[in-house]
């Protein structure tokens, strides 16, 4: 009676296992045969595939380098006595940060209490001199270059051309047609706004102004 028993098991395994086999006999034949061949990938499928960027905005942030050594190369001879590269600061004691500022004594002054009455030293007044007149100077410098650079233009797109060739990237430039004048601009130099207008002639208008509200540097065109 187990034989018996044991027979069918393996009869009803067999009837399985050929089941299965002429299912997958079947979908041979249908990959093989048929548009279904059709759906398979090209060999060069995975080559023609475009691969990610390394590094998202490493070329944006190269351009942004380059650019501020250029600001900085045209604003250098304004500043003759100033190093080139800022001396290394010797390094603090490791109880620096631990001290603590020392209490005042008595009640605090009437400058500290009205900060407006502060009337400032000989030494602040020369160094606010000083930058008034190195702010000058690299206004002047980038507007003579630019000058030169729109000088015999009219078309926004030799404008634009011409003024990135000089130094100066889109991202601080801004434009605007005038029919019948020529390219109304301006340039974002943080520090220094400067805006003309490209009408063709050999002496174009190019103005500097002064940096008011960093938020927006440049008047409206």
């Amino acid at each position: 009676m187990k034989r018996i028993f044991g027979t069918h098991r393996y009869l009803v395994s067999a009837t399985a296992l050929c089941a299965l086999a002429l299912t997958a006999c079947g979908t041979t034949q249908a990959e093989d045969s048929g548009p279904a061949t059709a759906a398979k990938p090209a060999k060069g499928a995975d080559a023609a595939a475009p691969k990610p960027d390394a590094e998202p905005g490493h070329q944006e942030s190269a351009q942004l380098l380059t650019f501020m050594t250029f600001l900085n190369k045209v604003a250098e001879p304004c500043s003759p006595d100033h190093p080139k590269e800022p001396p290394i600061a010797d390094e603090a004691p490791a109880t620096a940060s631990a001290s603590l500022p020392p209490i005042p004594d008595g009640p605090p002054s009437p400058d500290e209490l009205n900060p407006g009455s502060y009337k400032g030293t000989e030494e602040d007044k020369k160094a606010e001199a000083e930058l008034e007149a190195r702010n000058k100077c690299v206004t002047k410098a980038h507007s003579d270059r630019v000058t030169e650079a729109v000088k015999g233009l009219k078309a926004p797109a030799q404008v634009r051309g011409s003024l990135n060739r000089s130094g100066y990237v889109d991202s601080v430039l801004k434009m605007r047609e005038q029919p019948g004048t020529g390219t109304r601009f301006s340039l974002d130099l943080g520090s220094v706004c400067l805006t003309g207008t490209a009408d063709g002639s050999a002496s174009p208008p190019v103005e500097g102004h002064e940096v008011l509200d960093p938020e927006n540097p440049c008047p409206r065109l």
